[in-house]
């Protein structure tokens, strides 16, 4: 190893977490190289980043992953898609709605989607897998190129095995994706009465869960309604708020222009733009969260483990969906058709926090950054703003300093 190299290189964790840079790059990302105790090899994995304290967090947070996972008996590395294939036939055979249903997903795994993943790991497979099977898909076929509903039911079963994977915690990504709709109208969104409308409504609905009315499904619905509420308030994504854990979570005081004091919630969230900071709408945010870890310390008898999954089943495993609990709720409500007739789902939430952010002035870069997205993406979804409507935005100020304050469920970043 050269000394250009070694001078490229930070070394953590005893020398379990090494991060390193390629010289020959012009800003190049961090690479990892972990090695987990118990087990032999090496994992050496691209940390998708430039910037040294957001690749070292994503190196530690999988060597702690890959610790565990080593502890219960795991393999270091994954194996390929391909090799858990037949554990899928043999598992989704009674989970398949229909035997229909059963032969379409195993036929596109294996005439299409299997194919192209090769040997791939299954651990590696995310998000921007689905862009470069579609690109792969459009050169690849037999007489002629897939139509948009061809290609619609092929990324469908390629979700339903990787949800799979999730489930058997084989892979810890979730593939961040809806099926784009057949139609090119904008996803619904809720209308403000419409969104007052559901958070009256979800008062009334969970304290109804622990009565026979609500089937003794307290617990089920404690979650949806803090996930709809932090989703509202935050604008991530449903597969990031879905990954996310307690020690992904942090809050901050600072003080207004006006010279107010308020607490700002912060997410480290992982998604299909890589991971970044999600700034929450106000403070109630904390009110959700609390909730939530009031309602699993008194399941486990104890505070939640900084790497519990905020949103878990009781065995700790994340909570892959919510789909079906979050129909029921809409249509309860009276609120899962839109005014154009589409019906509402989770995503509809996050194109309702962009709409009303930019109503309120909020800054479209500002914005697209705390969503991770473009600015583009959101004047073409959203609509314009002017510089007159974000006066405010531009001519803000800040008194004082900021200070950082945990509350009880959420830690630093590691030092």
């Amino acid at each position: 190893m050269s000394k250009q190299f070694e001078l490229n290189q930070r070394i953590y964790r005893n020398g379990d977490v090494v991060l390193y840079q390629r010289p020959d790059h012009k800003n190049p990302k961090w690479q990892c190289r972990l090695h987990v105790p118990g087990a032999t090899g090496y994992v050496i994995r691209s940390t998708k980043s430039a910037d040294e304290f957001e690749a070292r967090r994503y190196a530690e947070d999988l060597w702690d992953e890959l610790r565990l996972k080593v502890k219960s008996g795991g393999a270091l590395k994954s194996k390929s898609c391909t090799k858990f294939f037949d554990n899928f036939k043999e598992s989704y055979k009674s989970a398949a709605p229909s035997e229909r249903r059963y032969n379409d997903v195993c036929y596109n795994l294996e005439k299409y989607i299997l194919v192209f993943l090769g040997t791939e790991p299954i651990d590696t497979i995310d998000t921007a897998t689905i862009s470069k099977y579609v690109e792969w898909r459009a050169k690849n076929y037999l007489r002629k190129p897939p139509s948009n509903n061809t290609l619609r039911t092929e990324l469908v079963c390629f979700k339903t095995f990787m949800d799979w994977a999730l489930r058997r915690g084989y892979t810890r990504n979730i593939i961040d994706w809806e099926p784009p709709s057949l139609d090119k109208n904008r996803r619904p969104h809720f209308t403000r009465n419409d969104w007052s409308t559901l958070t009256r409504f979800m008062r009334g609905w969970t304290k109804k869960g622990k009565s026979g009315e609500g089937g003794g499904k307290y617990r089920e619905r404690l979650l949806l309604c803090q996930y709809v509420l932090i989703l509202g308030n935050t604008g991530m994504r449903v597969g990031e708020a879905r990954m996310l854990r307690w020690k992904d979570i942090e809050s901050q005081q600072r003080y207004t222009a006006e010279g107010k004091k308020v607490t700002d919630f912060i997410f480290w969230v992982h998604g299909k733009t890589g991971s970044r900071d999600v700034v929450g709408r106000n403070e109630e945010i904390g009110t959700y969260l609390e909730r939530i870890w009031e309602q699993r310390k008194a399941e486990l008898g104890k505070e939640p483990k900084p790497e519990e999954y905020v949103f878990c089943h009781r065995d700790g495993q994340p909570i892959v969906s919510f789909k079906k609990g979050l129909e029921a709720m809409l249509k309860a409500a009276d609120v899962l058709k839109s005014p154009e007739g589409g019906n509402r789902t989770a995503y509809s939430i996050r194109h309702t926090y962009a709409t009303r952010r930019l109503e309120e002035g909020v800054n479209p870069y500002l914005l697209a950054k705390n969503m991770g997205t473009s600015v583009k993406m959101l004047e073409n979804f959203y609509g314009h703003t002017t510089n007159r409507t974000n006066a405010e935005e531009l001519t803000k100020t800040r008194r004082g300093g900021s200070q950082r304050e945990l509350p009880r469920f959420a830690w630093e970043a590691r030092k």
